[in-house]
Parts: structure tokens; C-alpha cells; sequence
């Protein structure tokens, strides 16, 4: 009798060292994961197109009213994102690995910048009995400072945004063309007045496409947003040159501020750095 219990013994015993063995490797998946890398900073680059309207009437182009026009046209836009409020949340529904945790930013500082190049519009006129077309060309570099506050679906899903800010609008290039019909003399107005100061708020959305579930992060993301501004320029004088040579500094009449709003949507990448 205790010949054949020793041989049921061993025998259990050498059924159950490998699932032993199996069960020690599945608790190694299983364990909740240990915590994430936290983001320590973000660079974002991107891409798009604005559209607006300003409340300043130029003229006319045939039949279309042209408003005065600032940040409608070409993005090109790059942005530091740091980390103010790192949250680390825990999931506990994965049904294969089990709970596991992940850090996100809920709350960051963001400091931006581009170039924008911004269609002024065209327009036609009569001037001293001549007809003459009018052609503005704008571009910006914008400097600001912002907060964004986001909340995330879950590890490795996509995650949503809000962002407000503003900031101060450098010029590069802010000239009029103006040509005569019948006439090969041109003017160039100049214009160089006070910074443009702009404030914004924005709606976007981040989609991880390189999550890793061992960092608990992901180094690239794609990321998509919806930006509306709002800016007001001063124009007290500008300097008109003529293709002749002549050049005389015009004050400009009437209401120097001009303000205008433009909604954009960008679409770019963001690096991840944790």
C-alpha cells in the first residue's frame, strides 16, 4: 500500500512541476505593471491653415468685401510642452495583463512659436481718376505662452485637450503693392507698427503611435487641433515708396486699431522625451 501511495506522489509531483513552472511564468504577466516613465518634456511640430475675417472694411475686389486680415493663411508652427501636473492612473480592467498603471500630463505649459503667412487680400480702386489694384502680404512670427489641460481615454488610447493663452505677433513682412492701371510707377507701403497682441484657445486631440506598454508611454504621438485667435494691431503711419524712388512717411486718419479673429486647424507630430 505505501508502495503504491509513493508512486501516486511522484507521479502528482511530476505532473505538477510544470504547471508550476507555467503558473510562476503566467504570475510574471499577470503582476500589475510597475509605474510609467512620466513625460519630461514635449516638442511639437506642425502644419495647417487658417481661416478669418477682421473687422477692418478695405474695399472691394469686384463684388467681395475685403477685411483686413491677420493670421489667415499658411501655419507653420513648433511648441515646448512641459509638464506642470503629471497624473498617474491606474487601469484595472485589463483583462490580459491585468492592472497595469500609466502616467499623463493633466496640466502643461506650453511656449510657442512659427510662421504664418497671411493673405491681406486684393483690391481695386479709383485713385485721382486712375484705377489701381491694392496687394497686402503679411507674415508673423507669433510668440506665446499658454496652459493646456488634457484627460486620456486609457493607456495607449488617445487623449483630449483644452488649451488657452496668448502672446505678442513679430513681423517679418507687412507691405502694400499698389499698381496703376495705364502706368508702370508702383508704390510700396511699409508698415511697422506696435506688436500685434493675440490671445487664443484651442481644442485638440493626441493619438499614441508608439505606446509601449513597459514604459507605460509613448515617445511619438499624432496630434490635432483646432485653434481660435484673436489679435489687434495698431497702424498709426506707414512709409510709401515709390518705384521712382520718392519716399514719404503717411499718417494714417481715422481708427488705428484693427482687430480681426481666425480659426485654424493643425495637424502635426509630437515628440515625446521621458
Amino acid at each position: 500500500m505505501k508502495n503504491h501511495v509513493l508512486r501516486y506522489a511522484l507521479f502528482a509531483s511530476m505532473m505538477l512541476a510544470p504547471l508550476l513552472a507555467f503558473a510562476q511564468e503566467e504570475s510574471d504577466i499577470i503582476e500589475p505593471t510597475e509605474a510609467g516613465y512620466s513625460t519630461l518634456f514635449s516638442v511639437k511640430l506642425s502644419g495647417g491653415y487658417g481661416l478669418g475675417r477682421g473687422r477692418q472694411l478695405y474695399g472691394f475686389n469686384s463684388n467681395d468685401q475685403v477685411y483686413w486680415s491677420l493670421g489667415e493663411g499658411t501655419k507653420m508652427d513648433l511648441a515646448f510642452d512641459v509638464p506642470l501636473l503629471p497624473v498617474e492612473v491606474l487601469n484595472p480592467d485589463g483583462a490580459e495583463y491585468g492592472p497595469e498603471r500609466f502616467p499623463y500630463v493633466g496640466l502643461e505649459l506650453e511656449v510657442g512659436s512659427g510662421y504664418h503667412i497671411s493673405g491681406g487680400g486684393t483690391t481695386s480702386e479709383v485713385l485721382n481718376g486712375v484705377m489701381t489694384k491694392t496687394t497686402r502680404s503679411y507674415t508673423y512670427i507669433p510668440v506665446t505662452l499658454g496652459f493646456n489641460a488634457r484627460a486620456t481615454l486609457g493607456a495607449g488610447l488617445p487623449s483630449i485637450y483644452l488649451g488657452a493663452g496668448g502672446g505678442l505677433y513679430l513681423k517679418g513682412i507687412y507691405e502694400e503693392h499698389v499698381s496703376f492701371t495705364g502706368s508702370t510707377t508702383t508704390l510700396t507701403r511699409t508698415y511697422d507698427p506696435p506688436l500685434p497682441f493675440e490671445l487664443y484657445g484651442l481644442l485638440g486631440v493626441e493619438i499614441p503611435l508608439m505606446y509601449s506598454a513597459d514604459d507605460g508611454n509613448s515617445m511619438v504621438d499624432l496630434f490635432m487641433q483646432l485653434r481660435l485667435s484673436e489679435a489687434t494691431n495698431y497702424i498709426y503711419k506707414y512709409t510709401e515708396t515709390s518705384s521712382t524712388g520718392a519716399s514719404t512717411i503717411v499718417n494714417v486718419t481715422g481708427d488705428p486699431a484693427r482687430s480681426a479673429s481666425n480659426v485654424a486647424l493643425n495637424l502635426g507630430i509630437k515628440i515625446n522625451l521621458y
